[in-house]
């Protein structure tokens, strides 16, 4: 690999820089592996919270192990990406059977745990155990892109690189040579607009010494899948009807009845149809997730002459559905964007009381 990184520069840019977090201060393999799990795709500021909720509510795996799939869910409530979750969870059950409640030693074991590829088993080996496995992220692999000035990058530098950085890993400071380098790409060789003039190893940069920088790596254009659908919330003395996905995206997740149908067309037709039916329109809102963008428009349904809670759907192979208490909604986890909704119905209720 043509790439000359300064470790020398780097660990002095590290040592004077490096950031204070939660699972910085007592680097125990638990806590390694569930704040790596954690900040794959999320940002560190969101993280914070998050993880220290967590080892409060879980200091141990066997605590973890004993919590119910519901629970665990519900704690990473707002993190999105669940099955993050789900697989720690699973990771649990494996490791209290399989391992005696211990994290393995060795990648080969680590890769079997669920949910621990290779980057979060060699982040826990070098991090929590202090073994010479470098890692190799976006943020890695955008700073030896640029020092090499390549403009496109396959699956094969993948291996030419971490070749490259085993061979230049510092056998003392293995976990801080990684957090160096995670922490150097997200703060200083970031993404779009590198800041150069504050990088430690900017004279080993072929790309900075030719002005392509900020081009490195080249950006692609996602395509992202619309929709618009109408929420409909079904509110019936004190209740409300959710609907919990027993398979697919969001599985184990409670939401609500969602129809592919113009909010304002869906109102027109319950009204023309249901007369006894009341219909509310509430906040549209936005829901991001992978490569989707679906336009929720939530409608409040209600009635004074009967009690919909009667009126339960039927369960099938793909949804759960069960009308719950208000003051209970808080115990069934779901994704942030229709937790929002449910915030605001309860808002507008308590103002009509």
């Amino acid at each position: 690999m043509t790439a000359k990184m300064d470790v020398t520069a780097l660990m002095e840019w590290f040592d004077r820089e490096k950031r204070d977090f939660p699972w910085s201060r007592d680097k125990t393999p638990y806590r390694v592996w569930i704040s790596e799990i954690m900040l794959q795709q999320t940002v560190a500021s969101t993280v914070i919270p998050y993880f220290e909720r967590w080892c409060r509510d879980y200091p141990g795996i066997k605590d973890l192990r004993e919590a119910s799939i519901e629970e665990v869910l519900s704690h990473w409530e707002g993190l999105g990406y669940y099955s993050r979750s789900r697989n720690i969870h699973k990771a649990a059950q494996y490791l209290m059977e399989n391992c005696g409640g211990e994290l393995p030693q060795t990648y080969g074991e680590l890769r079997k745990v669920p949910g621990i590829g290779d980057y979060t088993a060699r982040a826990v080996l070098s991090i929590a155990y202090g073994k010479p496995y470098p890692v190799l992220d976006a943020n890695v692999r955008r700073i030896l892109q640029r020092l090499e000035a390549k403009t496109d990058w396959q699956k094969a530098d993948d291996v030419r690189a971490l070749e490259y950085l085993s061979g230049i890993i510092p056998a003392g400071r293995p976990g801080d040579f990684n957090e160096a380098m995670m922490q150097f790409g997200q703060q200083v060789c970031t993404t779009g607009s590198p800041l150069c003039d504050k990088c430690p190893v900017q004279g080993n940069c072929l790309a900075f010494k030719k002005g392509i920088a900020a081009e490195i790596p080249a950006k692609k254009v996602k395509k992202i899948k619309m929709s618009e659908k109408t929420v409909l919330l079904f509110h019936s003395d004190g209740k409300i009807l959710l609907r919990k996905k027993k398979k697919g995206l969001f599985h184990d997740m409670w939401m609500l009845p969602t129809v592919e149908e113009d909010s304002c067309q869906r109102m027109e037709r319950i009204n023309n149809e249901w007369s006894i039916l009341h219909t509310r329109l509430l906040t549209q809102r936005n829901h991001f997730y992978t490569e989707n963008k679906d336009t929720l428009s939530p409608c409040l349904i209600t009635s004074d002459e009967i009690d919909l809670s009667h009126m339960t759907p039927g369960d099938d192979e793909n949804y759960e559905h069960k009308w719950v208490e208000i003051s209970e909604l808080d115990r069934y986890p779901c994704p942030s964007v229709y937790r929002k909704i449910l915030d605001e119905l309860i808002e507008g209720l308590k103002e009509i009381q």
